[in-house]
């Protein structure tokens, strides 16, 4: 793969390039060298009114995942993102919020990068994919208020131009823009995009909630139709996926043909 003329392998994040483009401008953006998490940097803000705050980072010393993985974060080639988002409802009115992050992190990377007839797809409940490769990841952490005021902070981690990683940095299949396209990013473009797109999507569910998102969910159900194995805790279900319920919580169809609903867990494709 020779990428020497397509791009330069290195562009930093630039502040006032991204401030300068955006539709929602009146965020707070921080864009920090470095950092031990995104979403732990955001923490100190939390009880700051209801400010929506966005850091980004060129390298991540503790970059982490849902259960507390790892999450590869070398400097300057990807997206180490987080958005302090204030809600104005109870914590179990929040249910299915990663699978519109994860909408929003599709509809903003296709806005911005050709993929050659690739498809985005969503792996309940938090990974982005294409062909079955790891594109980009979900943790979302959230504040719940009594008074039914939740803050919630959407971690995102967007694989840009990551060309090299060891199995012991990533323990998965994965892919990049990079190696999809054969093209380096620009990835200032790609954070304008995730931003605005991001606040679009979280304001239309604060105020109408997952079932605004049915029919683009469906369109990007990495494992509708397909059999699968979730792991809960101590507990593992198998079925053929047959979607979402209207909390968001993953459908199955057991062999003996009981609908299963899984509230959370790692989801696996079988066949």
């Amino acid at each position: 793969m020779d990428f020497e003329k397509t791009g330069s392998p290195l562009i930093l994040l630039d502040r006032k390039k991204i401030k300068a483009n955006l539709r929602h401008s009146t965020i707070q953006l921080d864009i920090l060298e470095k950092t031990d998490s995104t979403n732990e940097y955001l923490k100190k803000f939390i009880s700051q009114n209801e400010q929506i705050r966005v850091c980004i980072a060129e390298l991540q010393t503790q970059g982490r995942g849902r259960l507390n993985r790892q999450w590869y974060s070398p400097f300057g080639q990807n997206i180490y993102f987080s958005m302090l988002y204030p809600f104005q409802k109870v914590l179990s009115e929040l249910s299915g919020l990663s699978l519109v992050v994860g909408l929003a992190i599709c509809q903003s990377i296709e806005s911005v990068v050709k993929l050659k007839n690739k498809m985005l797809s969503i792996k309940w409940p938090n990974d982005i994919f294409v062909d079955q490769c790891k594109l980009a990841g979900i943790l979302i952490e959230i504040q719940a208020e009594s008074n039914g005021f939740c803050q919630a902070i959407v971690g995102i981690g967007i694989n840009v131009n990551m060309l090299n990683a060891t199995k012991k940095d990533i323990g998965q299949p994965w892919t990049s823009l990079l190696k999809i396209t054969e093209q380096y990013q620009d990835r200032n473009d790609l954070c304008v995009a995730l931003i605005d797109v991001l606040m679009d999507y979280l304001e239309r569910f604060s105020s109408h909630g997952l079932l605004a998102f049915t029919e683009e969910w469906k369109s990007r159900d990495g494992l509708f139709g397909r059999v699968v194995s979730v792991i809960s805790g101590s507990k593992k279900h198998e079925g053929i996926c047959v979607g979402i319920n209207t909390q968001g919580h993953l459908l199955l169809k057991t062999s003996e043909k009981i609908i299963q609903a899984c509230t959370s867990g790692d989801s696996t494709l079988l066949k």
